[in-house]
């Protein structure tokens, strides 16, 4: 008499052997990579939603990996026993995108990505842009790798990306009352993304409406 399998113990038996199995038996990983902001330029430089783009050229992260190359950067190198550090990891982590690993974005700065997620699924069009329905679209974008970050209840991911960099424990964190003043990222400026004279919002303009 043959015996009978219990199709609920399936999925985890398949689970278990999953995990059992050698490195190079298991469904690997789907890894997303960064494409660069010139890719997201080829929409985000469009006047007719506002040119995101162009707002980011003029933004301090767009210049991030410039400073490195500044006779102050290198005097604090010099300091932290950190011969080049326009091209040390350890100042590219906060510097560029890519977190200083990836060669087509090492010169961008803090680029698009390094904010909203690798783009190289959700970068294309169908995959994160619907003029009708701009919230299914949005979702359709983080099932695809963009980081949930936008919005007024995703403040606290948004902080937490944001003080993976500003935050008191990094080598160049100032020593200047001024200077820390300047550099101070409170849940506030997270939370409108405006400090002072500095905007560092680029929403989409209408007729689109906004996630």
């Amino acid at each position: 008499m043959k015996k009978s399998i219990n199709i609920l113990a399936v999925p985890a038996l398949t689970l278990l052997l999953a995990f059992l199995a050698p490195d190079h038996l298991r469904p690997a990983e789907k890894k997303r990579t960064v494409v660069g902001s010139s890719v997201c330029a080829s929409c985000h430089a469009a006047e007719s939603i506002g040119n995101q783009y162009d707002r980011w050229l003029r933004s301090p992260h767009a210049k991030a990996v410039l400073i490195l190359k500044t006779q102050p950067a290198l005097a604090l190198a010099k300091k932290l026993s950190i011969a080049d550090p326009a091209a040390d990891r350890k100042c590219l982590a906060c510097h560029t995108t890519g977190r200083g690993k990836v060669d087509k974005t090492k010169d961008e700065g803090v680029g698009c990505e390094a904010c909203h997620g690798p783009g190289s699924d959700y970068h294309e069009f169908g995959r994160h842009v619907d003029t009708v329905n701009r919230q299914g679209a949005y979702e359709t974008a983080l099932k695809n790798g963009m980081y949930p970050i936008l919005g007024i209840k995703n403040i606290k991911k948004r902080e937490k990306l944001c003080l993976h960099c500003h935050t008191k424990g990094r080598p160049c964190y100032p020593v200047l009352a001024e200077d820390i003043y300047r550099q101070t990222i409170s849940l506030q400026v997270i939370s409108e993304l405006r400090k002072g004279d500095l905007n560092l919002k680029h929403q989409l303009i209408p007729p689109f409406p906004q996630y």
